[in-house]
């Protein structure tokens, strides 16, 4: 029989699995796409996926989870459009360990939450992390440039979804949460489709393929994995997802995209995964 933590760790692996797989995926679609006919073609599929499945948990739902579903929805929203535009910048094993940087990003916040200096774990992490992205921004022949910025960005956004998620995630029933945070997504979706893209649902059929892919295992699996995992995973023990999603990615864009991969990058990545070890076992 599993212990709960044995249990919230799988979870969050499958999370893990469920972004890279997207990543790459949204790489090779993200010129052909816009970014928030992707964003509404795998939240509006995941959406009827939770509302068919845990209807009987939704209606339920009570006015005090609005709110909290709502900040949720719209960080959610935020991360992932920064994830997407990123990839039109940079390459997908980047972003997947620029993203990660959440991991690192949540204790320095906790420490500034809870008024106090930084243990030396903390500083050490810090200082390897600076290290890596010096690294790491050649990973590919190139220099920090656009989409490494938006993937830092997206990582920021990430993090504040993490501190939120840890505070309510315990307090309100995981379907709840999920279902909340997909209907804000795909309204603010169609809005950004209507505001700043032509509609062009013709594009959604024709790849409706890697649309249904990102839907289910990428959306529908992976939040509501984490959701259920952090009912009882500290905020720091989520960087388990963000540990496993930067390798997944590597070696499913050198496998599946062909990325080139530089030795140097390889060694600011392997300080990043260092730094964010640190971070989670010594849970600072």
């Amino acid at each position: 029989m599993l212990s709960t933590n044995k249990k919230a760790d799988i979870l969050l692996f499958i999370t893990a699995t469920g972004w890279a797989m997207s990543t790459i995926i949204i790489k090779v679609y993200a010129d052909s796409i816009p970014i928030f006919h992707i964003m509404f073609g795998r939240y509006i599929l995941a959406l009827l996926m939770i509302s068919v499945f845990k209807w009987s948990d939704i209606k339920k739902i009570k006015r005090s989870d609005v709110l909290p579903g709502i900040v949720l929805g719209f960080f959610t929203f935020l991360a992932f459009t920064l994830a997407i535009w990123s990839l039109s910048h940079t390459s997908a094993s980047k972003s997947g360990f620029l993203v990660a940087m959440s991991v690192l990003f949540v204790p320095i916040v906790t420490t500034f939450i809870n008024k106090k200096l930084p243990n030396k774990w903390v500083t050490f992490s810090v200082f390897l992390s600076i290290i890596g992205l010096y690294f790491i921004s050649g990973m590919n022949g190139g220099s920090f440039n656009f989409g490494d910025l938006l993937a830092l960005l997206c990582a920021a956004s990430y993090t504040a979804y993490i501190m939120i998620m840890d505070r309510h995630a315990k307090h309100i029933n995981e379907s709840i949460l999920v279902f909340l945070q997909f209907l804000l997504v795909t309204i603010l979706s169609v809005i950004g489709m209507l505001v700043f893209e032509d509609v062009q649902m013709n594009l959604l059929i024709d790849a409706w393929a890697p649309i249904l892919v990102m839907g289910i295992f990428g959306t529908a699996i992976t939040n509501f994995a984490q959701t259920t995992a952090q009912k009882t995973a500290s905020p720091e023990s989520v960087g388990l997802i963000l540990l496993g999603e930067p390798l997944l990615t590597l070696v499913m864009a050198a496998v599946f995209i062909k990325e080139q991969i530089l030795l140097s990058g390889l060694f600011g990545a392997g300080l990043l995964l260092v730094a964010l070890v640190i971070t989670v076992l010594k849970d600072v």
